[in-house]
């Protein structure tokens, strides 16, 4: 039985054009140094992408660390969210530093109830 906790590439945000249309036309809602930023999409399904500045996280491995967890986050409850969307996190000041997967779960949830792309 395959899993529906996986992230395949089809739920990848990754060209530049795709980012800079959901910072246009999308919706942003911010707490604390986390903004999420959503937009419908025609593809059917979610896709998500992350842009940490090496100007607020300076070192490589720390923007990697926080992006995987956040990925981890949406990953268990992406079944929560509602569907053909696409999301961008951007990380805008210092992150705090040993944050955990429920801290970062807590901050994903809040962020995507604020702005209402929970099912629930």
């Amino acid at each position: 039985m395959i899993s529906d906790e996986g992230f395949s590439k089809i739920e990848h945000l990754l060209r530049p054009k795709d980012f800079n249309k959901v910072y246009e036309k999308g919706q942003c809602v911010k707490k604390d140094r986390v903004f999420l930023y959503i937009l419908p999409n025609t593809v059917g399904n979610n896709r998500i992408g992350f842009s940490i500045g090496s100007r607020y996280v300076k070192l490589a491995t720390r923007r990697n660390k926080i992006r995987r967890l956040f990925r981890e986050a949406y990953r268990h409850n992406k079944k929560n969210f509602k569907p053909s969307h696409d999301i961008v996190i951007v990380i805008k000041k210092n992150f705090e530093q040993g944050l955990t997967l429920k801290e970062i779960e807590t901050l994903l949830l809040s962020l995507a109830r604020t702005s209402r792309l929970l099912m629930v």
